[in-house]
């Protein structure tokens, strides 16, 4: 994390404190502080007062707000400096640490007021700040200052140009850990120095401003030792794991040499999962140690498997191709890279199959190749099915529920791969929301201009009550809010809340900005939007309603795997965001140019607005019980599949899946039907029966979200239950002794038979034992004193449990 640093107090009673910075703007905000810029020009003058008074960030800290003095919370996160001689080498080396970002874990590069560069980077779990500065020294082979090694060191620090920061990764401003795992770590690390297990050569210990830790050997703690276990090796399908592990480095440029073992043991780690089950302890078992002690392998280990589930990498598949295996898949070919391309042409061929039924796909797929239709067909449908939010229908679960079309649309692609579609879509089928939501926006904008210009003891205005429904991600929680509940329109006597919906190209911008804080940020909303959930807020400031609500949202956002990766990961994937989300693949465009257009095709834009303006005035439950039923059967069907597999990760991402199908189809369906609408004063409404027609293109809709949710969260579901067994696992308690003795009596015993299976070693003791049986009432005697013949009395148990 990033915190700005404040000082209190004059002299001796002089205190820092440290205050979070949450995003980027609040950063750029502190940078490029008028006074900042100043003081940094001053300094780069030669003020030392200047550069004394330049703002101060701190990177090492884990969890603060408030005085730093005696903070034991270690951060993900450390500072690292390095010194430049002048303006060539500054830039020599500005080129080889971002050439190196991803080796070295770079999280931002800020250009020092001296000329210099600050980084901050990932530090390995389990590592101190000193041992991952030697090792990015290392890797970088760049002279480093010994000294900045301590917890609470504070950074002067420079604008946020381009100049002064080329870098800045914005999962920077989140801090990976707890607030009890930093506290953790600290004195883990604490105890590591004591100990002197520090993996770094002697002189990293002493003070030194150039030192050169390549230069150095390093003084290792004594090795792991082999566990000597049932003796034999560990083998996956028949293969030694060593024998697979060797032919990894024969084609990774050999075994790690010094400066690079760390890094290149957690990628070994980090592929070798896929064919381990995520296991920790047997990739501890079978990863080789080159020098590590045990904690400091479980380090690289944890956190390989803290990395998100990424299925067998082509390398390792190649290697068990040639070895003449290959990784059983748990989940359907459909959710590899290569099939889900093959898919995307499949599905588009089925929709241009479709297009002689339904017109308008084709306008929406204008063009787009063949495999991008699917893209497009989602984002028109997400769009028309807001455009009629005025409608209802039934649905299969709790049918006494009148249910509303919505969605949380993203469609996923490499940078430049042809994702601006969906702006062109955006602009004409949501142009009717847009043109109603201009009248509420000049209305408001003129109350604001009111209230700037009014005196002090003048009358305010009254604020008006407009319908606003078209929002930026950049929109604070209290204002989307006040427009959602604002958003209501009588329809057939009833108050009807209308959706509010938000478009945004760049999902990484749209992530980074709802991050601010609870004012802005909507993951709560996000969740309650697919089923209309209530919410509310209750805040005591004036700006904010005091009012309970019902989330009416749709979402459509465009971005790359790797925002996705920042929208939804094993953090947050038990939250019940994935399966809520209809993510569609953007496939790459493999070199090939994209069609020339000479001409622009006027008709096909017109089709779409008047489509876009007759279903804005649609409204009523619409008849689609049959495509709800067929739905029904094909989720059986799945389900089915899914038990056959025992894979509760394909139950899990299944069972929404016809909610997508069906909100999808529904635009569609009615256009399809359109003759059998009829005008109820402003609006259009009528009844129809669906067919075999409709039920393909839902059908179509319902496979592609279930192969899409399989191939960007399958891993990751997974993973969720493979997690959630162990952790229950861990909180099982051991069987104690007691119990254990007790499951070893026979049925019927004798006092023997307790001495024996309690272990105890006088007759007194069994006949306590006894008694404190009978009185549990676990065990009764049997008779009225001994037997005939015996010459010890017999009990049995009585069929309760043992608490």
């Amino acid at each position: 994390m990033i915190y700005r640093i404040e000082y209190e107090g004059k002299g001796r009673d002089k205190r820092k404190f440290a205050h979070p910075v949450k995003n980027r703007e609040a950063l750029m905000a502190l940078r490029n502080a008028p006074e900042n810029l100043e003081n940094l020009a001053k300094a780069r003058q030669g003020d030392h007062e200047a550069k004394m008074k330049l703002l101060q960030l701190a990177y090492n800290i884990g969890h603060a707000d408030g005085q730093i003095a005696g903070c034991n919370s270690i951060g993900s996160y450390f500072f690292h400096d390095v010194d430049c001689y002048d303006s060539e080498h500054s830039e020599r080396i500005k080129s080889l640490v971002l050439e190196k970002k991803d080796e070295i874990g770079l999280m931002m590069l800020e250009r020092s007021a001296s000329g210099g560069w600050h980084l901050v980077c990932k530090r390995q779990p389990g590592t101190t700040i000193l041992e991952n500065q030697v090792r990015v020294a290392t890797i970088l082979q760049l002279e480093m200052d010994t000294s900045t090694k301590d917890l609470q060191r504070v950074v002067f620090s420079t604008s946020g140009s381009e100049d002064d920061l080329p870098y800045l990764d914005d999962a920077l401003f989140d801090e990976l850990m707890s607030a009890e795992e930093c506290v953790a770590e600290y004195k883990r690390l604490k105890v590591r120095v004591m100990r002197k297990q520090e993996q770094v050569p002697a002189g990293a210990k002493k003070a030194n401003k150039h030192y050169r830790p390549w230069e150095e050997e390093k003084t290792h703690p004594q090795p792991l030792p082999v566990s000597e276990g049932s003796g034999q090796t560990p083998k996956f399908k028949g293969i030694p794991y060593s024998e697979i592990i060797a032919e990894w480095w024969q084609r990774n440029g050999g075994e790690p040499q010094e400066g690079e073992r760390n890094v290149k043991l957690y990628q070994l780690a980090v592929n070798l999962r896929a064919i381990c089950d995520n296991n920790r302890e047997l990739l501890l078992e079978i990863m080789p140690r080159l020098g590590l002690d045990e904690q400091e392998l479980r380090s690289i280990v944890e956190s390989a498997c803290k990395e998100p589930p990424k299925g067998l990498s082509k390398m390792l598949d190649s290697i068990l191709r040639e070895k003449g295996i290959v990784k059983s898949e748990k989940f359907a070919t459909a959710t590899s890279e290569q099939n889900i391309d093959r898919l995307l042409w499949d599905w588009g061929e089925q929709i241009e199959s479709l297009m002689p039924e339904y017109p308008l796909l084709k306008d929406i797929c204008k063009g787009l190749k063949r495999n991008q239709y699917p893209a497009a067909m989602f984002v028109a449908g997400g769009l028309l099915m807001t455009l009629m939010t005025r409608c209802t229908y039934r649905f299969y679960h709790r049918p006494e529920e009148l249910r509303r079309l919505n969605n949380s649309t993203l469609i996923i692609g490499d940078p430049a791969s042809g994702k601006s579609f969906a702006t062109r879509l955006f602009k004409l089928l949501a142009s009717p929301i847009v043109a109603a939501d201009k009248v509420g926006k000049e209305a408001i904008n003129a109350y604001r201009e009111q209230m700037r210009t009014k005196g002090a003891n003048k009358e305010k205005p009254k604020k008006p009550k407009v319908v606003v429904r078209v929002h930026p991600a950049r929109t604070s929680n209290a204002q989307f809010i006040q427009d959602m509940v604002n958003s209501v329109e009588n329809v057939d006597g009833e108050d009807m809340q209308l959706h509010m919906l938000t478009f945004d190209t760049e999902l990484d911008n749209t992530v980074s900005v709802q991050k601010g804080g609870s004012w802005i940020d909507k993951f709560s909303m996000e969740l309650k939007a697919f089923h209309n959930e209530e919410d509310g807020q209750a805040y005591s400031n004036n700006d904010s309603i005091l009012q309970d609500f019902i989330v009416t949202w749709n979402f459509i956002y465009t971005g790359t795997p790797i925002a996705l990766k920042k929208k939804v990961n094993e953090q947050n994937f038990g939250s019940g965001l994935a399966t809520r989300l209809t993510c569609i693949p953007l496939p790459a465009t493999n070199f090939e140019m994209m069609s020339r257009e000479s001409t622009v095709d006027y008709d096909s834009d017109n089709r779409l607005k008047e489509w876009a303006e007759k279903l804005d005035k649609m409204k009523g439950e619409l008849t689609v019980q049959k495509i709800v039923d067929e739905l029904y059967d094909w989720t059986a069907r799945r389900m089915a599949d899914a038990a056959e597999n025992d894979s509760k990760a394909d139950e899990m991402l299944l069972k929404r899946c016809a909610y997508h199908g069906l909100n999808f189809s529904a635009p569609f369906i009615v256009m399809r039907h359109w003759d059998k609408m009829h005008q109820d004063g402003q609006y259009w409404c009528g009844e129809f029966e669906t067919d075999e027609v409709d039920w393909k293109l839902a059908e179509l809709i319902v496979n592609i979200q279930y192969a899409c949710q399989r191939h960007y969260f399958g891993a990751m579901a997974e993973a969720y239950f493979d997690n959630k067994l162990r952790d229950a696992n861990v909180n099982v308690q051991r069987r104690q002794k007691t119990f254990e003795g007790f499951e070893r009596l026979p049925e019927v015993f004798t006092s023997e038979d307790v001495m024996r299976c309690f272990n105890l070693s006088s007759e007194g003791a069994a006949r306590m034992k006894i008694k404190r049986l009978q009185s549990d009432h676990l065990i009764e005697k049997m008779g009225d004193g001994r037997q005939a013949g015996a010459s010890k009395s017999n009990y049995r148990k009585t069929g309760n449990l043992m608490l």
